[in-house]
């Protein structure tokens, strides 16, 4: 609905814009000339911009950037950037400009524009729960003893230096996976946008965002832009727009209940997939047929005694392990009938099959089972379907075989069954 409503009004401010400050209106024209917008995005950074294993993009930002996109009436597409390499790649043109929860500060500012702010938000400590207490001020993170673990380049690491000088600070390169350090004991704390400690918190039990409500100073997020005034005057246009009719809001709220929480069950039918290569070369060294129904019912059984012991259905169980299974059985087939055609002899570097593929087969069995545990309600729930679908989509095994990545997701994109089915 504002796609079409607004789509004519902003092309209608392009023409101003560009009338107003025709010196200045060279990305517009680059932007229409070559029919596509691009948008950076460093994808490490939920809910705002999350890079996909596929290396497809979700989030807030990347729903503004679209609908950014389709109101110019050009495609949108996503430019991977870093925080530390974020100006830089701006400076140089690699995209128009950028969309991935940027924070407003002084020293972009000198080198950039800023659209209107579409979120206000601070610095505020995230830790283990029983910590909480410990970590209340910055006189209590500023000290020797202290972990402060940052990711590089951006206004996190900029935040601690300047504010928690002696504490031992831990530049860890992934801020994807940064808070895993802090659960298992690595580092004490981080400090980061209080949306992202609510977000984060929620995400691993173990941890707390310590006073959300009030962090440690104020920020704008906005959209990053070129020194543009006229790119600037469509954007905030269109911004101003969508803030005023409670479209950003409603995106903001949709983004952090979000079902980020299903990246361990997604990974783990993934990796299963991918093993599916493995043991078809095991078996195809020893001359083994892809089909062995006892032992697919002794992996089944064996699963539904692991999923009883978490509270899972036995149906639904039996359901999520026929399919992985079948998936399995799919990518080995269509391996074979490769091979035959190519009369492909004896593989020198095939795994063992009992020593190695299926211990990890059966560790990811658990990891599965535990994921299904821990999401079981929202995976019940048929109202979260099109977002279940947007997680669990992206598996690496589509470009291995696409037929099998929709066998294997195929129990968790339709409604469970229930305990008493």
């Amino acid at each position: 609905m504002f796609g079409r409503v607004w789509m004519r009004p902003v092309a209608s401010a392009v023409m101003l814009a560009a009338a107003l400050a025709p010196a200045q209106a060279g990305h517009l024209d680059d932007i229409a000339a070559r029919g596509v917008l691009r948008v950076g995005s460093t994808g490490d950074y939920k809910p705002f911009s999350y890079r996909q294993t596929d290396g497809g993009f979700i989030g807030m930002d990347v729903d503004l950037a679209g609908e950014l996109a389709r109101s110019l009436g050009v495609r949108l597409e996503l430019v991977p950037t870093t925080w530390p390499t974020l100006m830089a790649d701006l400076g140089a043109g690699k995209f128009d400009l950028a969309l991935s929860g940027v924070s407003v500060t002084a020293e972009r500012q000198r080198q950039a524009l800023f659209s209107v702010p579409y979120l206000h938000d601070g610095k505020t400590p995230i830790t283990r729960c029983e910590n909480v207490a410990r970590f209340q001020t910055l006189a209590q993170i500023d000290r020797p003893e202290v972990r402060l673990i940052v990711n590089p380049g951006g206004t996190n690491e900029r935040f601690a230096r300047a504010q928690a000088p002696r504490a031992r600070l831990i530049v860890y390169p992934d801020n994807v996976t940064i808070f895993g350090q802090i659960v298992s004991g690595a580092a004490d704390l981080m400090m980061t946008d209080a949306i992202e400690t609510r977000l984060q918190q929620r995400l691993h039990p173990q941890l707390c965002a310590v006073h959300p409500e009030a962090p440690f100073d104020m920020a704008d997020k906005a959209i990053l832009l070129p020194r543009d005034p006229a790119l600037k005057t469509v954007v905030d246009r269109w911004l101003q727009q969508r803030l005023d009719n409670g479209d950003v809001p409603k995106r903001l709220d949709r983004w952090l209940a979000f079902p980020w929480g299903l990246e361990p069950l997604r990974q783990a039918i993934d990796q299963r997939l991918l093993l599916a290569q493995e043991v078809a070369r095991a078996k195809w060294n020893a001359k083994a047929a892809i089909e062995d129904l006892p032992r697919e019912e002794q992996v089944i059984a064996a699963a539904v005694r692991q999923g009883s012991a978490l509270g899972l259905p036995e149906a639904w169980v039996r359901t999520v392990f026929r399919a992985q299974i079948e998936a399995s059985k799919t990518v080995q087939r269509a391996l074979y009938g490769r091979w035959q055609a190519e009369g492909a002899g004896r593989f020198d570097d095939a795994p063992d099959l009992a020593g190695s593929v299926r211990p990890e087969l059966d560790r990811l069995t658990t990891q599965l089972l535990r994921a299904m545990a821990d999401n079981q309600a929202l995976l019940h729930d048929a109202d979260r379907k099109a977002d279940i679908a947007v997680v669990m989509h992206a598996l690496q095994a589509h470009a291995v075989n696409p037929a099998a990545a929709g066998q294997a997701l195929a129990p968790f994109l339709a409604s469970a069954p229930s305990a008493g089915e």
